[in-house]
């Protein structure tokens, strides 16, 4: 009988033995989701940094340039642009009216010219 409680006990440790290494093999894979979980986390941190110090240099080069000089001359361009399209439909417009004219003057004096 005491083999019997030995061999009991014996299939008993080794069950705990076998369930400590299922439940290390889940730690050890835990353990490596984490730190590769960490090494994104800290990639990603850093990529943020490089990319808000750009950002900054960016800026203060901007200002440098005079970056509200520029948009003002931007916008200066813009109306002028805008200016010139409106001058360039009201020739086009008089332009047309001055060859509908010309057209119907060389008509009327064929007409007279006819009769």
């Amino acid at each position: 009988m005491a083999d019997d409680n030995d061999s009991v006990e014996l299939r008993l440790a080794k069950a705990y033995r076998d369930e400590a290494e299922q439940i290390k093999k889940a730690a050890e894979q835990d353990r490596a989701a984490a730190e590769y979980d960490r090494a994104q986390a800290a990639r990603s941190l850093h990529e943020i940094q490089v990319l808000e110090k750009s950002i900054a240099q960016r800026e203060r080069r901007l200002v440098e340039l005079g970056e509200p000089k520029l948009i003002e001359r931007e916008k200066a361009a813009e109306a002028k642009l805008k200016e010139a399209r409106e001058v360039m439909k009201d020739y086009n417009a008089t332009r047309h009216g001055a060859a509908r004219a010309l057209v119907e003057i060389n008509e009327r004096e064929k007409r007279e010219a006819a009769a």
